[in-house]
């Protein structure tokens, strides 16, 4: 007479069964960290960037991230000038977004607010060659203002 798998097999079944359900776990949706680079913002304030100059790596973005620890941010770089929308597609977290072009911030939006799955899309357009984004709040506490100089060190 053959038996059925008896209670540990049941448990093993139901356990590979609930894993195959849940998709993906977090490690197989990481967004890895970029090469890194120092930013100095207005003489006194500085950064350390993660360099996004590829479309998928700027694409990606910090999406899925966590939050960004203090004193780092990730730049977009462009090879010239140019209108760059920015949106915030499976964010955790709000950002101030700030574009630089030759060498000086042009625009600021603070404090934008990640994408809700039902709310309406935003995109935060400006002319710029480069594009940081920074914790919401940072550009306030640092008092960082349209016009000041922006000096990029990439390795």
């Amino acid at each position: 007479m053959r038996r059925g798998p008896g209670w540990a097999g049941r448990i093993l079944s139901l356990g590979c069964l609930l894993l195959a359900l849940a998709g993906p776990g977090e490690a197989d949706d990481v967004n890895p960290p970029l090469p890194t680079g120092k930013l100095l913002i207005a003489g006194r304030v500085h950064l350390t960037v993660e360099l996004a100059h590829g479309s998928e790596e700027k694409g990606r973005g910090l999406s899925g991230r966590p939050p960004l620890p203090p004193g780092y941010g990730m730049l977009f770089v462009y090879e010239a000038a140019q209108p760059i929308g920015i949106w915030m597609k499976d964010m955790r977290f709000p950002l101030d977004i700030i574009w630089i072009q030759a060498g000086r911030i042009v625009h600021i939006v603070k404090d934008a607010p990640p994408l809700k799955p039902t709310g309406p899309e935003t995109v935060y357009t400006a002319v710029g060659d480069l594009v940081l984004e920074v914790p919401a709040g940072f550009t306030a506490k640092q008092k960082i203002r349209v016009g000041d100089p922006v000096k990029v060190t990439r390795p």
